[in-house]
């Protein structure tokens, strides 16, 4: 069954088509990142067994994986913009250019990224306030991670092509293909099953990249055989398409390595002084339960991505706005009911996770407070979406980088200085988050993205 590509995206009927529109990109891309949060769901179950060190090196290295994500959203958040404005314009032959580009960038740089960080994944690790056994068994996990990098990378550059064609169902299909083989290798690898020999806490990191890589691998042949990009090779890379998508992505990319330093500044000089319990709380509350909620949040920012692109691409700007709000309300929403189960089932949520009567108190701890910021994340991740869908990224990710990092002095401060311990550190991400939160109000504002006289395009 094919997919031609057509021609320039029709003006929206109004706010009606652009909530259903909406809708229909929402559902299919939440799920999809709910699946993928499967992948550090399954990790942080299996590996419980590994005892509470290992549970601990996984808290050490939440965050260095986001600082992974950052490499790779490079290309993924820039592809996915340009695919989008040329796909609402009709610009087939551009969307292939692009396509090509960024693949063959990719193998380059996932490639580079990946030798790099199998070298300083000790340092990272350390710097994450890592010592002892939990450390070593982090360094282990991490140095695979990036060893099986390249495998991992292609998955959600992928996805950001179909995002971009408008097209969330396949990626949602691949990502239950990916998490479902994921929850098949994982106690497979980690414990030795069925002969295969027992690489522990390293074998959730082989099972991430051999998952993804079949996932990714299936959805190029979908691209190249449906969807009418099996031309897009015979082009040659150019150097002035591949600066588009990194004027777009590299801002979000460098915003993405921010948040993630800065929080392993925060593991290091708040968190580790309080001990593994609180470590291994945070692993709970924020690999096992929080990125799960986050998800749900993402869904409809990112679909205000897809979107505001396509229908900036074809001057509709009304469309976008519609749809963008839209997308907005359901982020909104949804964060809203997060934030009650949150308060009202902490402890239900952290016993799935762990039997440690210390690391569960810890992990609720932290689920009852950051529940009062769900809601403001949802706004601003939205708003910083449609901005990303907009190709205007610079400013945004410069506020970013100012919140994040006032987070370092504000935790320590509220955690050491004033004794809050471990709540300190949870209230001070609360209230950088707000403030964050009204900067980035005010950056939209000022943008006016959906007014023909301020909106930007890419050739």
């Amino acid at each position: 069954m094919s997919q031609t590509l057509r021609g320039p995206l029709t003006p929206s009927a109004g706010v009606k088509a652009s909530i259903k529109e909406a809708f229909q990109l929402s559902w299919p891309i939440t799920l999809s990142l709910l699946l993928h949060a499967g992948y550090r769901v399954n990790d942080q179950y299996w590996v419980k067994d590994l005892g509470p060190d290992a549970q601990a090196a996984m808290g050490l290295t939440s965050f260095l994986l986001i600082l992974n994500f950052a490499f790779i959203s490079l290309l993924s958040t820039g592809t996915l913009a340009r695919i989008a404005k040329l796909a609402g314009a009709g610009n087939w032959d551009g969307l292939r250019q692009t396509f090509c580009t960024a693949c063959s960038f990719a193998l380059v740089w996932f490639g580079a990224i990946a030798v790099a960080g199998w070298f300083a994944a000790p340092m990272l690790v350390r710097l994450s306030g890592g010592s002892g056994a939990p450390a070593d068994l982090a360094t282990d996990y991490l140095g695979t991670i990036y060893l099986v990098l390249p495998m991992i990378g292609f998955k959600p550059l992928i996805d950001g092509v179909f995002f971009g064609l408008g097209n969330t169902f396949v990626p949602m299909c691949l990502s239950v293909l990916s998490v479902v083989l994921n929850a098949i290798l994982n106690p497979v690898m980690i414990y030795g099953w069925w002969g295969f020999p027992a690489l522990g806490i390293e074998g959730a990191a082989w099972s991430t990249g051999i998952s993804r890589a079949v996932s990714a691998g299936v959805g190029i042949l979908v691209l190249l055989r449906w969807f009418d990009l099996g031309t897009s090779f015979r082009q040659s890379p150019t150097f002035q398409e591949l600066k588009r998508i990194c004027r777009i992505g590299g801002p979000v990319a460098f915003s993405h390595t921010a948040y993630a330093l800065c929080f392993t500044m925060i593991l290091k000089t708040s968190v580790a002084p309080l001990g593994a319990s609180v470590q291994a709380g945070l692993a709970v509350g924020f690999n096992g339960i929080e990125s799960l909620s986050y998800c749900g949040m993402m869904g409809p920012a990112m679909a205000a991505a897809s979107l505001v692109g396509r229908r900036l691409g074809a001057h509709d700007y009304r469309g976008a706005k519609y749809g963008a709000y839209a997308c907005m309300s359901m982020s909104v929403g949804f964060a809203l009911c997060t934030s009650i189960i949150f308060l009202t089932a902490g402890t239900v949520l952290s016993d799935f996770y762990t039997d440690d009567a210390t690391i569960l108190a810890q992990a609720v701890l932290y689920l009852n407070i950051v529940a009062f910021s769900q809601v403001m994340t949802a706004a601003d991740s939205t708003m910083q979406q449609i901005m990303a869908g907009a190709g205007r990224t610079l400013h945004m990710a410069m506020l970013n980088t100012i919140g994040f990092i006032s987070r370092v002095p504000l935790a320590w401060w509220m955690s050491v200085s004033l004794g809050f311990g471990a709540s300190g550190i949870w209230w001070a991400l609360n209230i950088a988050n707000f403030l964050k939160l009204g900067a980035i109000f005010m950056l939209f504002r000022r943008m006016r993205i959906f007014s023909p006289l301020t909106a930007r395009t890419d050739d």
